[in-house]
């Protein structure tokens, strides 16, 4: 088995080793109400002796479910909850999912827009199909110039009270389409990839997708 996995290894490269907090005790739900509820969770843990290590906060944490933003009045102050986190050596998780709100005010859905990485349509046109947010746009990941662009929205002045040890959860990126077929996009979208155009269908890199989400 040794010699297997070693051969294995010289093709896909070593694993990298994993965050020591990934491996502990994880709570999840949707959803807390603000701050002060997810600071009352994280109290009770320690009142009832449950043991724990990672919060997480699914999407009603964000500004009308925009992602790299923060509810501004139940998460206008972020920092509380990542404090006390801090102090009790546990850290947080937050919510990003590949489907973009059509928002003119949204930052990132300008920055993706103007720079034409968003997934078309088999005619060319600009993909939109339905999700959390409402009406959506679809990043083309197999674009790696998409990908560094999304990777800049990481960082920490950028993304608002964002740290170090603020950890993200990449969801939905099959990439669901609540009204797509299959609920998914449709298999003749086209993708740009590695190539000057857009001429690549969805179907030959729907298994990716999610992949490169988090490259």
């Amino acid at each position: 088995p040794q010699a297997v996995l070693e051969q294995y290894h010289t093709v896909t490269g070593w694993a990298r080793l994993p965050p020591i907090s990934t491996l502990g005790k994880h709570q999840s739900r949707w959803n807390y109400v603000d701050t002060a509820d997810s600071i009352g969770v994280n109290t009770k843990f320690d009142q009832h002796d449950i043991p724990y290590d990672v919060l997480w906060l699914d999407i009603e944490h964000t500004d009308a479910k925009k992602y790299f933003t923060w509810h501004p009045t139940h998460f206008a102050k972020p920092d509380e909850l990542l404090d006390a986190l801090a102090v009790d050596k546990r850290k947080l998780v937050t919510i990003v999912d590949p489907h973009i709100k059509k928002d003119e005010g949204y930052d990132v859905y300008k920055k993706l827009k103007n720079l034409d990485f968003f997934t078309k349509t088999k005619g060319g046109q600009q993909y939109d199909g339905w999700c959390w947010p409402g009406t959506s746009f679809y990043p083309d990941f197999c674009n790696p110039d998409m990908r560094n662009q999304w990777a800049k929205f990481f960082a920490l002045d950028y993304y608002p009270h964002n740290r170090v040890d603020l950890y993200t959860w990449n969801d939905m990126n099959e990439p669901s389409v609540f009204n797509g077929p299959e609920v998914t996009m449709p298999r003749d979208n086209l993708h740009k990839c590695h190539t000057g155009s857009y001429h690549i269908e969805h179907r030959d890199v729907h298994n990716v997708y999610g992949f490169y989400h988090h490259m």
